[in-house]
Formats: structure tokens, sequence, C-alpha cells
């Protein structure tokens, strides 16, 4: 799954192992107090019947939908570092991309971003300042959308009350990462020279200087993706990726004979997706559910169809997305070969 990234890419890598253990920890123990609070509100039995009842061939579009969608998602990191002046295309970024995935799906606290940001990037040629800022991009503008998408949703389905709390959040949301967007296009070329000049002064050893240098590629490499051009392919790309996985919750929704309008999946997918943000277990079990379980109560649906809606649609975003990721890294185990050799060779 494509899910929001829940602190920095360089900051989980250096946590202490004893802070890292404690974060883990505290995912598990979200995670149960989530699915047991499912299990408290509903009949399991009458949940489990729903179940029996899908209509499983709304599954084929749903699949299709989220192909799309994450089809867009590899050509949006193309774009973004071939902005940054990388000789990439999609189908190289492809496999470390869905590698990704895989790897957030089945590992604690994100991991496979910090892989995408510090491995991957030298079997497909780039700097790791380009995929970090990259990256980093990424998590912005799907925070933006995501904000955009459940507003969309709100405003057009009246009815629906959403909690006080999420309003106020998705309001915050989108003040800050507009805020955030805008130092980024205003201020990230000024403050990379810099920090390019500061690194000049320092002896090219100097552990400041390498610093210094790293986050002048990094405010460089936003400085180029968040150019007019790019930064408006990077936004279509971006509503693209996320209608298609809104289209993933839409058949899914059909599949239990819930005639929402379209525009519901809309509200659905972003509510669900904005909760991954809460820590939990790998592959975001729990919070998503809870999630998935409670916006579709809002909507109207019987609480056993909700709990069903919400295991449905996190197996259709978790299996697929993490067997396509752990083919594309059978079919392509150089992406870990190439940094494990420069290693070797700096060693």
């Amino acid at each position: 799954m494509a899910r929001l990234v829940g602190g920095s890419v360089t900051g989980q890598q250096t946590a202490p192992p004893a802070r890292r253990l404690g974060r883990s920890a505290v995912g598990w123990v979200i995670s149960i107090a989530c699915l047991a609070f499912i299990a408290s509100k509903v009949d399991l039995g009458q949940a489990t019947r729903a179940l029996q009842a899908y209509s499983w061939p709304y599954l084929v579009p749903a699949l299709a939908g989220l192909a799309f969608g994450y089809c867009q998602r590899v050509i949006r990191w193309a774009v973004m570092l071939s902005s940054a002046g990388e000789a990439v295309n999609p189908s190289r970024c492809a496999a470390p991309f869905l590698g990704s995935i895989t790897l957030n799906n089945v590992l604690p606290l994100r991991a496979g971003d910090i892989v995408r940001a510090t491995v991957f990037p030298a079997a497909i040629g780039v700097p790791r300042t380009a995929a970090i800022s990259s990256i980093v991009l990424e998590r912005l503008l799907d925070l933006l959308t995501l904000a955009f998408c459940l507003t969309v949703g709100a405003t057009v389905l009246g009815g629906v009350k959403l909690p006080t709390w999420l309003v106020d959040g998705t309001v915050l949301l989108v003040v800050v990462g507009g805020l955030i967007l805008l130092a980024v296009l205003l201020f990230s070329g000024p403050i990379a020279r810099r920090l390019s000049q500061a690194a000049k002064a320092r002896s090219a050893d100097d552990l400041v200087a390498k610093l210094l240098r790293a986050g002048a590629s990094m405010l460089d490499g936003f400085r180029q993706m968040s150019a007019p051009r790019p930064l408006f392919a990077v936004l279509v790309l971006s509503l693209l990726a996320w209608l298609g996985e809104a289209t993933c919750f839409y058949f899914v929704m059909l599949g239990f004979g819930l005639t929402y309008p379209p525009v519901a999946a809309l509200l659905v997918m972003a509510f669900v997706t904005l909760s991954t943000l809460v820590p939990s277990s790998p592959g975001y079990v729990g919070p998503f559910h809870l999630a998935a379980f409670s916006i579709m109560t809002l909507l109207g649906a019987r609480e056993d169809v909700a709990t069903s809606f919400a295991v449905i649609s996190h197996l259709m975003l978790w299996v697929p997305t993490t067997v396509a990721g752990a083919i594309a890294m059978l079919l392509r185990p150089e992406i870990f070969r190439v940094a494990a050799a420069e290693r070797s060779r700096g060693a």
C-alpha cells in the first residue's frame, strides 16, 4: 500500500535501537486496541456472513483501479527524479518503488521508504539526496491531495457528519502542507546556495562540510522538482494515483451491494489513508480497519458490513502490492547488489 510516512526518512534510520523498539511496541498496542474496539462493537458471526455474501467478481475492476494508481505513482517518481537532472524512466523506477511498498507492508517503521532513499538509488543511478528529496516532496503532495479529496467528498456528501477532530486536522494539514510547499517554492534555491558556499569555505573532508553539501543537494533537488512544469505534472499524477485507489475502494463497496455515489469512495479512501499516519503494526493493521469501519458506519452501512468492508479493502490493498513488490525485487535483485558493492568499495 502506498501509505503516508509518519516521520522523516532519515530520522528513523538514525534512531537508537531502544527508541525504535519502543515505537514498534506502541504500534502493536495501538493495532490490538483498534481491533479489540471493533470486535466489541460487532457481532463477528454476522460480519462473517457478510463476508461470505460478498460478490467477488467486483475485485477484478478494483484491482485494475489499484494497478492504474500505482502506475501513476511510479511515473510520478520518475518525473521527479528526471526533473532533478537524473536520467531515469518509469521502467527503471518500477522495481525500487514497488519493492519499497512491499517492505513498508511487512516491516515496522516504514522501513521501505528508508530503503528507497538509501539503498535503491544506487541501482537506478541517482544520488541518495535526490531520492530523499523526491520522497519528502511525494509525501507532502500526497497529504495535500488527500486533504483535497476528503474535502471534496465531505462537501458533496453534505449529509455525512465528519468528526470535528478530523475536520480540524484536515484544515491543519492543508495549512501546514501549503506553507511547507510555499517555502520549498520560494526558499529552497537560495538556502541551497548558501549551504553550498558555506561548505566551500571548509575542508572537503570535514564532516560539517559533507553535511552542508548534502543539505544543499537535497534543497537543490526540491528547487528543481518544484519548478512549474514538473510540479504541475506531479500534481496531476498525484491526483490520478489517488483516483485509481479510490476506484479500488468504490468497487469493493459495490461488491457488498453498497450503491453510494463514486465521490463516497473518494471520502473513504482519504479518510482511511490518513489513518495510516497513526503508529501501528506492519501492514497498518488496526488503524486502517478502525478508520474503514468508522467511515462506512458514518455513511450508513451496517456494522457487520462495515467490518467486512474493512477486512476486504485492507487485503485488496495489501496483498497485490506486497506480491507485486516481492516479484519485482526477485526479478531485479541487483537493486540490492549495487548498493552492497558500493559499500564494499567504500570499505
